[in-house]
C-alpha cells in the first residue's frame, strides 16, 4: 500500500513539473513572438541612395541598398558624401544628408491615426509629410534639444554641436559656448517648434519660406525668411535638376535639394532675431 502511494505521488509530482515546464515554455514563446513582432514592425524601405549607408538593427549592421526594408527602431547612418531616401509606409519620404544618424522610433498607420516619430542625433533630414485629412498625420522630428512637429508639409531639420552657417556672426558669438544647435527650415505648410529641454519657454509656428533655430536650452528664435531663390531650389520637385550656387556649393532638387539650403553645408546668412531667455538655459 505504501509503495503504491509513493508511486502515485511520484507520478503526480512529475505531472506537475511537466505542466509547469509547459506553461513556462508557452509564456517564453509568447514573449519571443511579441518581441520579434515589435522588432520587425515595418516602417518603410530604401528608395534610393548614394555612397555608404548602413542600417543598425538589434545589435547588427547591414549595408543598405535600394529596396532594403526599414523597421521601427532601426538606426540609419549615412557616411561622408552619402545620402539616402526612405519612403515610409504612409508614403511620406525622408531624405538624409551625409553624416546623418537617425532612428525611426514610431511609424504607425491605422484607419484612425497616423503617427511618425523620428530621433535625429546628428546631420540633417528633409521630411516630405504625405498629407491626408482623415486621418491627419502626426509627424515629429526630435533632436537632443528640439521637437519639430508637422501635419502635412515639407521641411528640413538639422542638428549639430556647432552653430549653423546661416546664423549671424553676432548670434554665433553670443552663443559660442553652446554645444547643441537645431535648425528647422520650412518649404511648405507650417511646423511647430519647441525646445524639448525647456518646453516652458514656449513654441513658435514656422510658416513656409521661413526658418528658426533652437540654441541650447533657449526658446526657439522667431521665424525669419529664407532667401527666395534658396527656398525655391529646396522646394523643387523630387528628381528635379533645378539648382543654384550657394557659396561654392550647388544645391539641387530631389535628394540633394534643400540640404545646403538648410545650413548643413555652412555658408553665410543673417539673423537679427534673438530668442527669449528662459530661466534655466541648457547647454
Amino acid at each position: 500500500m505504501r509503495i503504491a502511494i509513493r508511486l502515485k505521488d511520484v507520478v503526480s509530482m512529475n505531472n506537475k513539473k511537466n505542466l509547469r515546464f509547459a506553461m513556462a515554455s508557452l509564456v517564453m514563446l509568447t514573449l519571443l513572438i511579441a518581441n520579434r513582432a515589435m522588432a520587425q514592425t515595418p516602417a518603410g524601405s530604401v528608395t534610393s541612395l548614394t555612397g555608404d549607408v548602413r542600417i543598425e538593427r538589434a545589435g547588427t549592421t547591414v549595408t543598405a541598398t535600394p529596396g532594403t526594408a526599414v523597421d521601427v527602431n532601426d538606426r540609419i547612418v549615412t557616411g561622408p558624401n552619402s545620402r539616402v531616401t526612405i519612403t515610409l509606409t504612409d508614403n511620406s519620404k525622408l531624405e538624409l544628408d551625409e553624416s546623418t544618424s537617425l532612428v525611426i522610433d514610431q511609424q504607425m498607420v491605422t484607419a484612425n491615426s497616423r503617427n511618425t516619430k523620428l530621433s535625429l542625433f546628428s546631420g540633417l533630414v528633409r521630411s516630405f509629410v504625405s498629407y491626408s485629412s482623415s486621418p491627419t498625420p502626426n509627424f515629429a522630428v526630435h533632436t537632443p534639444n528640439a521637437v519639430a512637429s508637422a501635419r502635412g508639409t515639407e521641411y528640413d531639420t538639422s542638428t549639430s554641436t556647432q552653430a549653423p552657417g546661416t546664423m549671424s556672426d553676432e548670434d554665433r558669438k553670443k552663443y559660442r559656448d553652446c554645444r547643441r544647435f537645431t535648425q528647422v527650415s520650412v518649404y511648405e505648410g507650417t511646423v511647430e517648434v519647441v525646445n524639448s529641454t525647456n518646453p516652458g519657454a514656449g513654441s513658435v509656428q514656422v510658416p513656409a519660406g521661413h526658418r528658426t533655430w533652437v540654441v541650447c536650452g533657449f526658446a526657439p528664435f522667431p521665424p525669419s525668411e529664407i532667401a527666395a531663390a534658396t527656398a525655391a531650389a529646396a522646394a523643387a520637385p523630387e528628381g528635379s535638376t533645378l539648382g543654384l550656387f550657394v557659396g561654392s556649393a550647388i544645391v539641387l532638387g530631389g535628394v540633394f535639394g534643400g540640404l545646403a539650403a538648410g545650413g548643413a553645408f555652412g555658408g553665410s546668412g543673417s539673423s537679427n532675431n534673438t530668442p527669449k531667455t528662459p530661466s534655466t538655459p541648457v547647454q
